[in-house]
C-alpha cells in the first residue's frame, strides 16, 4: 500500500484466494474438539504423530494457519461461534440469550439441523439449542458421541442438512488408553493415570511432561474418533456432497506462562485448528488469513448462499473486507478477572480489564510470547488499545459482568448435569 495513501481509505484484503461456487444444494458438517490447541496437531508443526487423521484432512482441506478461539471458556466461545457476535453481546448470566444463530439461519433457509455436543456447558437449558431441529447435549464417552452423530446423520439423510458433532475430547479428565500408549506412556496407578474432577496439581518437571503425554494420547484418540466419522460419511455416501469443517472451541496451557488448563488468553490457549474440505474446492490450500470464531457464521452462510444478519461482529472471509477490520478474542480467568485479545499483522496487545494491564508480543519473531514489548511499542499498544475500545464501545469488561448477572452456572442445571460439569473440572 503506498505511504501516500488517505488513512482513511479502506485497506482491502481480498479475502481467501480460493474459488467455488456457491453450494445450497450440499450439506455443511461441523466437527469440533474440546480444548484442542492447533500447534500439538501435525498439519501445524507438531513432531509427534498425534493426529493422523486430522493430518490426512488436512491435505485435502483449506487449511487457516491463523485461527483463534473467540473465547478461551466453551460456553463463551459457543455463545460467539453460534451467534457471530462477541460474547459480552450474547453470553449473559451463563446463557446464550435468544439471538439468530448459524444453525436458526440454516433451518429457516431449508436446512435440516442436528447438534451433537459432548460437553454439558452448552445444556439445552442454556440456550444453546437455538437452531437445531435435534439437540443431544450430555457427558459421555466419545465412542457414544460418535455413535449418536451417526444416528443423528441416518435420520439427515435425504434433506439437505447442518449439523455440528462437538467431541470431548482432549478435554480433561484424561484417561489412558492402550492405541495411544505411544504417546502416554505405560500406565501407571497413580494420580495421573486418570486426573480426578478434571484438575491436577504439577510439582515437576516430570509430572508436566507426563500430564502433556496424556493430552497428547487424548488427542490421539479424538484423531481416532474422527477417522471413524469419516468412514461413516464415505460409507452412508455423503463424503462427496458433505462440506466438513473441523476447529475447536479452545486451547489447553501446560505452563508455558505458569498456569494449566485454561485460564488465560496467550496462543496456547487461543490459536486452534480451522480446516474446510469442500467438494467444491482444490485440496490442500492453507491460508495465512485470520480467522476468529465469530467469522464461523458468515463464513459458512456465504459457501450455502445465505446472508448473515447485518451488525454481528464476523466476517465473511470469502468476500474482500476491509484489512484493518479489527476482531477480538475475549476470555475470563478462573480469578474472576477478563482479558482481551487484539491482533494486527502479528502484533497482539492482552488487555486485563479489572486491573488495566497491557501485554504486547509480537508474534512473528515471538510466537511463545516471552518478550513483553509494552515498553518498547507503546504507540503500537495504543493503536491496538484504541481499536478495542471501538468495537467495546463503552463496556470493556461487559462480558464479566454479563456473565455473572443473575444465577450462578449451575442454578440452571438438574443434579445430574451439576455432577457432570463437576467430573470435568468446571465447579467444585
Amino acid at each position: 500500500m503506498a505511504s501516500c495513501a488517505d488513512p482513511e481509505d479502506p485497506v482491502t484484503d481480498p479475502g481467501l484466494s480460493v474459488h467455488f461456487s456457491v453450494a445450497s444444494d450440499l450439506n455443511y458438517l461441523v466437527v469440533s474438539f474440546d480444548a484442542l490447541r492447533a500447534d500439538a496437531l501435525g498439519t501445524y508443526g507438531y513432531p509427534r504423530d498425534t493426529s493422523p487423521n486430522l493430518d490426512a484432512f488436512a491435505d485435502e482441506a483449506l487449511v487457516f494457519e491463523h485461527a483463534y478461539a473467540a473465547s478461551n471458556t466453551t460456553p463463551t466461545s459457543f455463545a460467539s461461534t453460534f451467534s457471530g457476535q462477541y460474547p459480552y453481546r450474547v453470553f449473559i448470566g451463563w446463557n446464550l440469550i435468544p439471538t439468530e444463530t448459524l444453525a436458526g439461519s440454516m433451518q429457516q433457509n431449508g436446512f435440516h439441523t442436528f447438534g451433537v455436543f459432548n460437553n454439558i456447558q452448552l445444556a439445552e437449558e442454556r440456550n444453546f439449542g437455538q437452531g437445531f431441529s435435534d439437540y443431544a447435549v450430555g457427558s459421555w464417552p466419545d465412542e457414544k458421541a460418535l455413535e449418536l452423530g451417526r444416528k443423528a446423520l441416518e435420520d439427515a439423510k435425504g434433506s439437505k442438512f447442518f449439523g455440528w458433532i462437538h467431541f470431548i475430547s482432549p478435554h480433561t479428565p484424561y484417561d489412558y488408553r492402550e492405541m495411544s500408549a505411544h504417546l502416554a506412556g505405560p500406565q501407571e496407578e497413580g494420580r495421573y493415570a486418570k486426573t480426578t474432577g478434571g484438575t491436577f496439581d504439577i510439582e515437576s518437571d516430570e509430572e508436566l511432561a507426563r500430564v502433556r503425554d496424556l493430552y497428547d494420547g487424548e488427542i490421539y484418540f479424538g484423531d481416532h474418533i474422527f477417522g471413524q466419522l469419516l468412514s461413516m460419511l464415505e460409507d452412508m455416501g455423503l463424503a462427496d456432497n458433505t462440506v466438513v469443517i473441523v476447529t475447536s472451541d479452545h486451547g489447553e496451557e501446560f505452563m508455558e506462562h505458569g498456569q494449566v488448563q485454561h485460564n488465560a488468553m496467550y496462543e496456547e490457549l487461543i490459536h486452534i485448528p480451522m480446516m474446510i474440505r469442500h467438494p467444491r474446492m482444490p485440496e490442500g490450500a492453507r491460508t495465512g488469513v485470520r480467522y476468529v470464531g465469530v467469522d464461523l457464521y458468515p463464513t459458512v452462510a456465504a459457501m450455502a448462499g445465505l446472508e448473515a444478519p447485518g451488525g454481528i461482529d464476523g466476517l465473511d472471509l470469502f468476500h474482500p473486507f476491509d484489512a484493518r477490520r479489527h476482531r477480538l478474542s475475549v476470555g475470563m480467568t478462573n480469578d474472576k478477572r477478563q482479558e482481551m485479545v487484539n491482533e494486527q499483522d502479528r502484533m497482539k496487545l492482552i488487555v486485563g480489564c479489572a486491573e488495566f494491564t497491557e501485554e504486547l508480543y509480537d508474534l512473528s519473531s515471538d510466537p511463545g510470547e516471552k518478550t513483553d514489548l509494552i515498553l518498547d511499542r507503546p504507540s503500537m499498544a495504543g493503536s491496538l488499545y484504541d481499536s478495542m475500545e471501538k468495537i467495546t464501545v463503552s463496556n470493556p469488561c461487559g462480558l464479566l459482568e454479563n456473565a455473572n448477572r443473575g444465577k450462578a452456572p449451575e442454578d440452571h442445571l438438574s443434579p445430574e448435569q451439576i455432577e457432570q460439569l463437576r467430573s470435568l473440572g468446571y465447579i467444585q
